[in-house]
């Protein structure tokens, strides 16, 4: 069987970066997704974050934000198969802190995904870094 090699994904190439492995693809690729607010960076009105801030309460709100990402992450990165978000709770004094689990290439992966309830900037990050810190 002829072996099958992974093309760099469009953003890469633009940049012309160096070969990244398809975790590192997907973690960048949801950075610029979730930190894309709708209707305001993008011309297609429904990409990226925006519907949880219509909310009246803070856990209505956090709830809506954790169905959204999983909506987000079905709909832009089709490279994370079975994708499941859960709410690990605060971090920090001004953030919210999601693991996104699902596999890529047929391997686990868990990221972390950070909201500043204060700027709305979203960190997506390999969930191993959290270990070792």
């Amino acid at each position: 069987m002829a072996e099958q090699r992974r093309r760099q994904a469009f953003l890469g190439r633009l940049a012309q970066l160096g070969l990244e492995s398809a975790s590192a693809e997907v973690v960048r690729n949801l950075g610029f997704v979730l930190n894309t607010r709708k209707a305001c960076g993008s011309v297609v009105a429904d990409f990226g974050l925006g519907d949880f801030e219509a909310e009246g309460t803070t856990a209505r709100a956090v709830d809506a934000l954790r169905d959204e990402l999983l909506a987000i992450v079905r709909r832009h990165e089709p490279r994370l198969r079975e994708p499941a978000v859960r709410l690990l709770g605060r971090w920090r004094y001004n953030m919210v802190r999601f693991e996104l689990a699902g596999r890529v290439e047929d391997q686990p992966c868990v990221l972390d995904v950070d909201v500043d309830t204060t700027s709305r900037a979203v960190t997506v990050r390999d969930a191993e870094v959290r270990r070792w810190r």
